[in-house]
């Protein structure tokens, strides 16, 4: 009885807290919900055209189509699409993908807490804690940023892995290429940053053993290899869209939070400014903050001959990697940001909490397991961010139709991001399935369009600059009468599809395809890496 009663109030009474704004119709408005929804939607209609993998958007930017899945995290959108093939409402999908991402994360940490030794109770307070986090809690009711939630999720199951290997615990190819896999396509700032923190944890576990080093990287170079059909072409081709010029990338700088910020900042709606004034919370979370603080004042007093066979190496490890994790969230870091590598792509350094949220738990857990008189804190801070949590509320809901998220108008990234470079045609609420004349004269008859691809009938009676109302962007491929042509230069088109006919008559036909180095070379060493994989599980069963 006294078990149960601990795992509701350590585990469900904060992931009830946290997802009774599913519990009813619609979504929480929040930053970037909707656009998740759009991109569901989306994907699904690009599979249903023939795009597989899914890199350009047909229906966003008012049908001018966006290639925001070239360049954003697919996993969210793939786990989507088999619930949106059989039509389930993708306000529904999206909260059981939320709901499932959160319970996922709380699983990873009780296996990766129970392979480093703690107790069943310090298992469920620390994934209590994971829950009632601040950062999590914006997640679902302020962000909204479900593939945060799932790299948030996937993360502490790359330290598992890793700690079994360390144990010479044999994790099955399916489940360690699975794990690793997706945490590389859940989002890809997570991704940059995580995987450093990863190899540094691992590097901590293993050292220079050699033999662990191989178990671990075969694993790993699987995954990198199914993950390229996406990686590959998302650095590879970046320089087509104007991501590099983006205020985000830019401006990193200017979203440093205030020390005090991580202390305490009152949980509400809002947003991170380009000044010292936000209006969104930043606090890493009371527990996780005291946790920190107390464990750094006890293992500086802690004992050689302390009798709890307390491995401070380990300690030590978490505790500066989570200092050095809220440092480099203030300005005071501005100077090692401009000489690391990932500093074009982290946009706003509090994202670094989602690492911190998960690392400091080791330290909630210890404390929680070998200080009585600090447990009884632990537990009032606890209940006061769960009675805080209780009382937030969402500033609004969402919902719509599944046909307005099909049609939906926009692009889905914040300063659109991804748009192509060259692309500056602006009447786009003028988009019609058809093509147009720029120079001469011609009528069309018009087969089939689709955001993907169409087909179509030109009988041109003077010279013609043909221009389709659809972004041009590398994959556009148009054959007229079998041959394949050239379009004109962008800034011809403004941006758009076009190409130069004489008078004649034509059969056209203009579709998205995967036909460029990157998409190719990606594509196929991701197959070749499936290939292998299922060979290694096969063999894996054989051999057991």
């Amino acid at each position: 009885m006294k078990k149960r009663l601990f795992f509701i109030i350590a585990v469900l009474l904060p992931l009830l807290a946290l997802t009774r704004p599913y519990l009813r119709a619609g979504v929480p408005y929040t930053h970037d919900g909707e656009n998740h929804l759009a991109r569901f939607a989306n994907y699904k209609v690009a599979v249903r055209e023939g795009q597989v993998p899914p890199r350009f958007a047909p229906n966003l930017m008012n049908h001018y189509g966006y290639p925001v899945f070239n360049y954003n995290y697919p996993l969210l959108n793939m786990l989507s699409l088999p619930l949106s093939i059989i039509g389930i409402h993708y306000e529904l999908t999206f909260k059981f993908l939320m709901i499932g991402g959160l319970v996922l994360g709380a699983w990873g940490i009780t296996r990766w807490l129970a392979v480093s030794g703690f107790s069943r109770r310090a298992k469920l307070f620390a994934v209590g804690t994971y829950m009632l986090a601040p950062f999590t809690v914006n997640l679902i009711f302020v962000r909204g940023n479900i593939g945060e939630v799932w790299a948030l999720a996937l993360f502490p199951w790359l330290l598992w892995f890793s700690k079994m290997i360390k144990q010479r615990t044999r994790v099955s190819w399916l489940v360690s290429v699975s794990l690793i896999t997706a945490f590389l396509l859940s989002h890809n700032v997570s991704v940059l940053f995580g995987g450093v923190l990863w190899f540094l944890y691992t590097l901590k576990e293993f050292g220079k053993q050699k033999a662990l080093w191989k178990v671990w990287l075969g694993p790993v170079v699987i995954s990198v290899l199914l993950s390229l059909w996406f990686w590959l072409p998302a650095v590879a081709e970046k320089g087509f869209i104007v991501v590099d010029d983006a205020n985000l990338s830019s401006q990193f700088a200017t979203h440093f939070v205030q020390p005090l910020q991580l202390l305490a900042s009152p949980l509400r709606f809002g947003y991170s400014f380009e000044t010292a004034v936000d209006t969104i919370s930043f606090s890493v979370g009371a527990i996780g903050f005291a946790s920190l603080v107390l464990m750094t004042v006890w293992l500086l007093r802690l004992r050689k001959t302390d009798r709890r066979h307390l491995d401070r190496y380990r300690l030590w490890f978490f505790v500066i990697v989570c200092w050095g994790l809220l440092f480099l969230q203030t300005d005071f870091s501005y100077q090692v940001w401009r000489f690391l590598p990932l500093v074009a792509f982290i946009q706003f350094p509090w994202r670094l909490t989602l690492f911190f949220v998960v690392l400091v738990l080791p330290l909630v857990a210890t404390l929680f397991t070998h200080l009585k008189k600090v447990r009884w804190l632990l537990w009032a801070l606890f209940f006061g961010q769960l009675m805080v949590l209780w009382r937030l509320q969402p500033i609004a809901f969402l919902h719509q139709t599944p046909e307005q998220y099909d049609l939906f108008p926009q692009s889905t990234s914040t300063l659109n991001e991804n748009l192509p470079k060259g692309f500056t045609y602006l009447l786009i609420g003028d988009w019609q399935p058809a093509p147009s004349a720029l120079v001469g004269e011609f009528t069309a008859n018009v087969a089939d369009w689709t955001g993907s691809r169409r087909y179509y009938h030109l009988n041109v009676t003077q010279d013609a600059l043909v221009v389709e109302p659809t972004m041009y962007f590398p994959g556009w491929e148009t054959t007229i009468n079998g041959e394949l042509i050239e379009y004109v230069d962008v800034s011809e088109a403004e941006g758009r599809l076009g190409y130069r006919l004489p008078a004649g008559e034509y059969e056209v036909e203009t579709r998205f395809t995967q036909n460029t180095w990157p998409r190719m070379v990606g594509n196929s060493l991701s197959v070749l890496a499936v290939a292998i994989w299922g060979w290694l599980v096969w063999r894996e069963k054989q051999v057991s």
